[in-house]
């Protein structure tokens, strides 16, 4: 059997425990294999995988001379020399802006991948020669072989800004439908992330206020907040307003990622209210979308970013607009008042992620993507 080629898997920060979903992209390679490649390594290296931290692979300037001149010392450029790698795969636009240089030493083709904030926020929008990226930006996007948006709308967003249409493939976030099934279904409501205004918790707290009696024999969760007194003003803002609504509900915490099936194998409703943030912070495509549609949850959820395109209305579930706390709580209402066509959205969004987000099928066309870069067969 011939052995895979290796390809740089370039995030700066590697194995974050609330970015799993980058090391999870490439479970169905067989034809390459990911070198992982960053300057800080934020949590448990995945069994079998290999990882090098470049921090001391620096000339006399160190990581700031690499990431703020593109210096590549002669050890850097030979350690990833000997790994003979194809191209470079870069996880979020501040990663690909790092990765250029190398990619321009190694003469390997570059892809990047974008998840929502790094093409969205204003930090990351407007021009400014002080950051890093905002500096790279337009050389990224020329020099760059393959643009990857995890949905439509950040392809958009990045047309917008001047990416190139012609270099960018909509690559969907997905999840695992071997981790991700529908359990013993119980009454049971789940929100699921930080408590950040990105994510419209706000916007939930309230709807939830206007339901009343309509709650009555069921149960609603709110994962990912933080302990008191490690809050920030938002967050604790939220859950004075929480205790003032009257609302009854359980707070799980920060959930690790391997705990999340288990939950939404239980909900019947996941709810996921996203907003655009002030600071023009979007979501891409929030990966609790998937992971509930995987579990036969029925979605209530917003017009925001790339939830669009995996809600299908009045099929697998809700949406109204962004802020909208009246709309919410309606088809919240709406919900819990009909179990039977609850259940029935559950199972068209479980069939619908099964065919379009399924990690195993998008791994593979991820594999393909870099192989087509890079002058393979595929």
């Amino acid at each position: 059997m011939t052995e895979p080629r290796k390809i740089l898997a370039y995030c700066d920060k590697m194995f974050t425990p609330s970015e799993s979903f980058i090391p999870r992209g490439y479970s169905a390679f067989s034809r390459l294999k990911p070198v992982y490649i960053g300057h800080t390594i934020n949590g448990s290296v995945p069994q079998g995988a290999e990882a090098i931290d470049l921090s001391s692979l620096h000339g006399p300037m160190g990581v700031n001379g690499f990431k703020q001149f593109g210096m590549i010392s002669g050890k850097l450029e030979q350690t990833l020399r000997d790994l003979n790698p194809i191209a470079i795969h870069a996880s979020f636009g501040k990663s690909g802006a790092y990765a250029l240089p190398l990619a321009r030493k190694l003469n390997l083709p570059l892809a990047v991948t974008y998840y929502g904030g790094d093409a969205t926020k204003k930090s990351n929008t407007k021009n400014s020669f002080t950051r890093v990226y905002n500096r790279r930006r337009q050389a990224l996007w020329d020099e760059a072989d393959l643009i990857l948006p995890c949905s439509d709308f950040i392809r958009r967003e990045l047309l917008g800004k001047g990416a190139p249409d012609e270099k960018m493939v909509v690559h969907h976030n997905t999840a695992d439908p071997e981790k991700f099934q529908p359990g013993d279904k119980q009454d049971l409501i789940v929100f699921a992330g930080r408590w950040s205004p990105k994510k419209g918790i706000d916007t939930l707290i309230e709807a939830l206020s206007l339901l009343g009696d309509a709650l009555n024999g069921w149960t609603v969760r709110l994962c990912g907040n933080k302990p008191e007194g490690q809050r920030d003003a938002f967050e604790q803002g939220l859950h004075d307003k929480l205790a003032a609504s009257g609302v009854k509900v359980e707070l799980a915490g920060w959930v690790p990622a391997d705990e999340m099936p288990g939950h939404w194998a239980q909900a019947r409703i996941a709810c996921i209210p996203s907003k655009r943030a002030p600071s023009g912070d979007a979501e891409g495509l929030p990966l609790v979308c998937i992971e509930a549609m995987l579990s036969g949850c029925a979605l209530a959820a917003t017009r925001h970013a790339g939830i669009t395109e995996c809600v299908k209305e009045g099929e697998t579930g809700y949406l109204v607009d962004e802020g909208d706390v009246r709309g919410l709580a309606e088809s919240l209402r709406k919900m819990l008042m009909d179990p039977a066509a609850t259940a029935a959205m559950g199972e068209a969004g479980r069939a619908f992620a099964l065919e379009s987000f399924n990690l195993q099928k998008q791994s593979v066309k991820l594999e393909d993507h870099l192989m087509r870069i890079a002058g393979l067969s595929v």
